[in-house]
């Protein structure tokens, strides 16, 4: 282990020194606070006279003199290399508009960019292509294609419009702080010496990542506990599959690392009652010291497991996964889809069964809504589930109908209750019911509703206090009862889909006029069923209550099937 102090200038001044992010690391997750930050730091460091640190750089020793992989301070060596370019952009600005500047480019690009062929710093693997083209070569139109990437390019453009408001001389002594700034290189000779740093570093940052801390603390345990002569071989797997877990991580869109991991322990760990690390770590612990290092490889391979059931979700092809992503995934979904992933090993048709078992589930939670926690209710249900989609759905259905908050009898309530405050639940009820007139998707042949809205048929009382106009369910000074009002304007009886410039041209006019213009522009069959429901004959027609109720009768009746545990077969 090797401790030297040094100044920027002299970590890079070398034609043949490398050092690269390895990508079992977290690619670059600094944003605007942080950038903030580093540049305040800088601003106040040329008032003064001392010498700024920057703190230590943990690096392992690929190659003495030549290669070195960047263990801990990849986010501020990575944000180091973005600041230097963006202020060498600049000072190439000023010199092109004829302002004299004391620094010799060639050299700063020598020095901290590209040597030769040698690039001084490469990101995570995956980003290496983007940070090279962007960062190294200055092509700004090059791609972006991860949120690091985002991040990376965010930072430059970042400092480049701080840094273009300052000064020529403010930024000369800034380039000259930051390449006198002191830093204190670690070099690290082995693997074992690495892990032992990863715990006794990474545990004092204030930003990391609960996966970073996670991966740290079973470095260090493997570190501990591993036999001699097995210890470079178990870190070089505890790596290899981090590396992998990284790799798809980057690939996933919906969820961050860290919700992943916790899904992940309500599988393997402890159910829903996992809260944190302090969780997993006491689950470890009681682990028997002789079984600690093949508890940790098999914890990180499910992990992995994990990651990769998520990213083969997420490109899931299924109308029904379609469905529930448009209703938006609670987080205690995640436990059943990671062990239906791994359970079923890519049988589409058994996942099918489970996306619809989960999207019975998820209706009602939503509609019901989240005053009382379901993870008790479930928890049970998700540690039974083996493969079983018939014992999957009785069982959910048994433990909701255990208390009346989540049981049959409450759910066929709620779906009588007014519901337009919950607009999003209420046009997912609408489109599945147009679905089911239609016995097809969301796309109606070539016509697509852009920007549905949700149509009162009975209007909502006119804001300026004027006269409902005719054809509703009215009084004779041309209102609403306050009974009707608290009961049926908002009940889904009431509700139809519409777009959104139908919507706005139908406001608040005679009921013959609506729906004649309902069935002049039938897009959704749900507005031309209308007419089947109405009072009176189609040359005089009335939206009144009756019409109301026949109209929710269908609504309810088709909600308690299509959310019905009991009309799930398979």
């Amino acid at each position: 282990m090797d401790f030297q102090k040094k100044t920027v200038l002299e970590l890079f001044d070398s034609s043949q020194r490398r050092f690269e992010i390895p990508v079992y690391q977290r690619a670059y997750s600094w944003e605007s606070p942080q950038w903030d930050v580093f540049l305040a730091d800088l601003k106040e460091q040329i008032q003064g006279n001392n010498r700024y640190f920057y703190g230590n750089l943990l690096f392992e020793t690929i190659k003495k003199g030549y290669r070195y992989e960047v263990i801990d301070g990849q986010q501020r060596i990575t944000t180091l290399i973005l600041f230097l370019r963006a202020l060498s952009l600049i000072f190439q600005e000023r010199m092109s508009a004829g302002v004299p500047i004391s620094i010799d480019l060639e050299d700063v690009e020598r020095i901290f960019f590209k040597d030769k062929g040698n690039i001084k710093l490469s990101p995570v693997e995956y980003d290496r292509a983007f940070f090279e083209a962007v960062v190294i070569e200055n092509n700004h139109t090059f791609p972006v294609a991860s949120p690091s990437q985002t991040r990376m390019k965010g930072a430059l453009d970042h400092f480049l419009k701080e840094l273009r408001a300052l000064t020529t001389e403010v930024l000369l002594a800034i380039f000259e702080k930051v390449t006198e700034t002191e830093v204190t290189s670690i070099e690290l000779d082995k693997k074992k010496e690495a892990a032992l740093m990863f715990e006794l570093q990474n545990n004092r940052g204030k930003d990391l990542t609960n996966m970073e801390k996670l991966k740290s603390y079973l470095m260090y345990q493997v570190y501990t506990f591993s036999e001699e002569e097995e210890t470079d071989s178990n870190i070089t797997f505890v790596s290899d599959v981090f590396k992998e877990i990284y790799r798809l991580a980057n690939d996933i869109h919906s969820l961050d690392e860290d919700s992943i991991l916790v899904y992940h322990c309500h599988v393997y760990v402890n159910g829903y009652s996992y809260r944190n690390l302090d969780d997993l770590k006491a689950v470890y612990l009681k682990v028997k010291v002789a079984n600690r290092i093949s508890w940790i490889k098999t914890f990180v391979q499910s992990l992995c497991q994990s990651f990769a059931a998520l990213k083969k979700l997420e490109s899931n092809p299924s109308p029904v996964l379609k469905d529930l992503t448009r209703l938006e995934l609670p987080y205690f979904t995640y436990a059943f889809l990671i062990k239906g992933y791994n359970l079923f090993d890519g049988d589409q048709q058994k996942l099918e069964g489970l996306f619809r078992i989960l999207e019975v589930l998820v209706f009602r939670y939503k509609l019901i809504g989240t005053r009382a926690d379901i993870r008790g209710r479930i928890n049970s249900v998700l540690e039974e589930f083996s493969g079983d989609l018939e014992a999957l759905r009785d069982n959910l259905k048994d433990k909701l109908n255990e208390t009346w908050y989540w049981g049959d009898a409450h759910f066929n309530e709620m779906v009588t209750e007014p519901i337009y405050d919950d607009r999003e639940i209420t046009k997912y009820w609408l489109w599945q019911y147009e679905s089911a007139l239609q016995a097809k998707g969301y796309t109606l042949g070539n016509v697509t509703i852009v920007d549905e809205e949700i149509e009162h048929i009975s209007p909502q009382t006119p804001p300026e206090g004027d006269p409902i106009e005719t054809g509703y369910q009215i009084n004779s000074n041309g209102r609403y009862e306050d009974d009707f009002v608290a009961r049926w304007i908002n009940a889904i009886g009431n509700l139809v889909l519409i777009s959104k410039s139908h919507n706005c041209s139908i406001q608040n006019i005679p009921f013959k006029e609506k729906l004649d213009s309902y069935i002049r522009t039938p897009l959704l069959k749900q507005q031309d069923e209308l007419k089947s429901f109405i009072t009176g004959p189609i040359s005089a027609p009335v939206w009144d209550l009756a019409a109301i109720e026949r109209r929710q009768g269908k609504l309810v009746t088709f909600a308690q099937g299509r959310w019905s545990f009991d009309s799930l077969n398979f």
